[in-house]
């Protein structure tokens, strides 16, 4: 019985050691970029990943893209704008493989999109007025994955994160916030994201 013991305890060595250099949170923030259709925005992305086992995690997503629908200057410094703003709050499950120089990783996020249109004017010496003309919210989900190249035990670069973004806007709320959408009334675009990790 002793010796069963002390060879189970050796067997599971290796996989302790391994849980011991899987941070328990791992926090990203960097620049993104969002594809729908004809339009392009960019913005910025965050994440903050809760680490249960080497391999599983929970992640917290925050994203903001911005876009300039339209703007004019009818006279040297005045200028008007029609401003697009789409921001997304998701949550889910992170799988990751880990090795020595980088590690991947797949996930399913699922939350919510705020978009909102305004409206911007330019002054000389006042500078610039802005408001909101509309919002809308409607169900989010991102589905994807990318790579990050470890450079110290607490710090990494995202080299690529890539998302398929799914919205749910009705035609004519993702219509005044320049959204492509299907006619089931849903909108695909592709997120791309980069930039730094840190591990705790």
């Amino acid at each position: 019985m002793r010796k069963a013991s002390i060879l189970a305890i050796i067997l599971m060595l290796p996989l302790f050691l391994k849980a011991q250099d899987t941070p328990k949170t791992e926090v990203f923030g960097g620049y993104s970029y969002l594809h729908n259709s004809g339009s392009n925005f960019n913005g910025w992305e965050g994440q903050g990943t809760l680490n249960l086992t080497p391999f599983f995690g929970l992640t917290f997503d925050a994203s903001g893209h911005y876009h300039t629908a339209s703007a004019f200057s009818p006279i040297t410094g005045v200028s008007f704008s029609a401003d697009q703003r789409l921001y997304n709050f998701l949550a889910g499950p992170t799988v990751t493989a880990r090795f020595n120089k980088f590690s991947v990783f797949g996930h399913g996020l699922f939350g919510a999109a705020h978009s909102s249109l305004g409206a911007g004017l330019t002054l000389p010496i006042v500078g610039g007025i802005s408001t909101g003309v509309t919002s809308a919210n409607a169900f989010a989900m991102a589905l994807g994955g990318g790579l990050d190249l470890n450079l110290t035990k607490h710090f990494a670069i995202r080299a690529v994160q890539a998302d398929y973004l799914y919205t749910r806007f009705n035609a004519l709320d993702a219509l005044t916030f320049g959204l492509s959408t299907s006619s089931s009334g849903h909108q695909n675009s592709f997120r791309y994201s980069a930039g730094i990790v840190f591990r705790f």
